[in-house]
């Protein structure tokens, strides 16, 4: 894996010989830090939700943005959207530097968010003219695409459930044809059948071109042709970013009985290993795999076991559905540096 390029020049190697120009980003940050007011204790001092980030989202292509419960994701995402200043560091947005104080969403930018809230009395309907009244949104489509979802336009809010509103939130990003979409956990409210037509809208998005998604989700399952770019985050710090096709070459996912594997010891090469059923699972380097015994069985990981046991390692407990569970704890010295790893040797 390659780590982090010197700073301050983002064009230049460590002897100062210049590189070629990183193709564009849509959301580019750098030393991303952003503390939050304690809920509890309103006097004590701020909490580091987000922690020396690096980020890239590439332009173009779909970013999955992942962790555990609390990991600093949502926060990130509104830091992205303005709607919360940061402490520390720099963000670029669609080309825009992104001041430390709150500032206005710059234009081609959408957002469907974790929980969709409305004033009770509302309307599908009215929700979509408001909308309308803070940015160009194209009112026959989001009516559309309501309609097709089987969401009533004439009913208050507060009498549809919770899949609905979210459908009411995607159709309203969607109609603002938006070359940046922001989504924080949209499948969670949907059922199979809608989170399986979601993806494929998604999917249709995305040919159109000069489109970039950045998801935060934990249910990756099935995603791997779907998403493009990979972020682990935990503790607000990404400990593993790049492109998905690669960062799956560069692992190897071994399993081999408990009472053989080398899952605990400091020298093992495993990471995130995890014990259930008598049989030990973690991921290993492909270098280092060619040292290991005849009898353990190795193959590619998929992008949820990817995230599992990458997670183990940084000593936090896997999201609920990122990968069938496993059921140990995280092994101390296995933790992987933070690196990123990309065809651009992107941040």
């Amino acid at each position: 894996m390659s780590t982090t390029p010197p700073h301050p020049s983002e064009h230049e190697d460590a002897t100062g010989t210049r590189l070629a120009p990183e193709p564009p980003a849509a959301v580019h940050a750098r030393d991303l830090t952003v503390e939050l007011p304690s809920r509890d204790r309103p006097h004590a001092a701020p909490l580091r939700a987000v922690q020396e980030l690096d980020l890239t989202v590439p332009a173009g292509q779909v970013t999955a943005l992942v962790g555990a419960n609390g990991a600093g994701k949502t926060t990130t995402l509104r830091t992205i959207l303005g709607a919360l200043p940061f402490s520390a560091g720099r963000l670029e947005v669609l080309g825009t530097a992104m001041g430390p104080a709150r500032v206005a969403v710059p234009q081609g930018v959408a957002v469907v968010p974790d929980t969709p809230a409305y004033p009770e009395r509302w309307t599908a309907r009215k929700v979509a003219r408001a909308y309308a009244a803070a940015g160009p949104l194209d009112l026959a489509r989001f009516e559309a695409r309501s309609t097709a979802r089987r969401v009533p336009l004439d009913r208050p809010v507060s009498s549809l459930s919770r899949g609905q509103l979210t459908q009411i939130a995607v159709a309203a990003a969607l109609a603002r044809d938006p070359r940046l979409l922001l989504l924080d956990e949209p499948f969670a409210r949907l059922d199979p059948l809608a989170r399986t037509d979601l993806v494929d809208e998604l999917r249709e998005m995305m040919t159109r071109g000069d489109r970039t998604i950045l998801l935060s989700t934990h249910d990756l399952e099935g995603m791997d042709r779907f998403v493009d770019h990979l972020v682990v985050i935990a503790d607000g710090r990404a400990v593993l970013e790049g492109e998905v096709e690669m960062l799956c070459e560069e692992f190897l996912l071994l399993e081999q009985p408990s009472d053989r594997a080398p899952g605990s010891d400091p020298g093992s090469p495993l990471i995130g290993p995890a014990t259930t059923g008598g049989t030990t699972r973690g991921l290993v380097a492909v270098d280092d795999a060619a040292g290991l015994m005849p009898e353990v069985s190795l193959r590619r990981p998929t992008m949820s076991e990817l995230v599992t046991h990458c997670l183990r390692a940084a000593g936090t407990p896997p999201a609920p559905g990122a990968a069938p569970a496993s059921g140990a704890h995280p092994a101390p010295d296995t933790t992987p540096a933070p690196a990123t790893t990309s065809r651009r040797e992107e941040s």
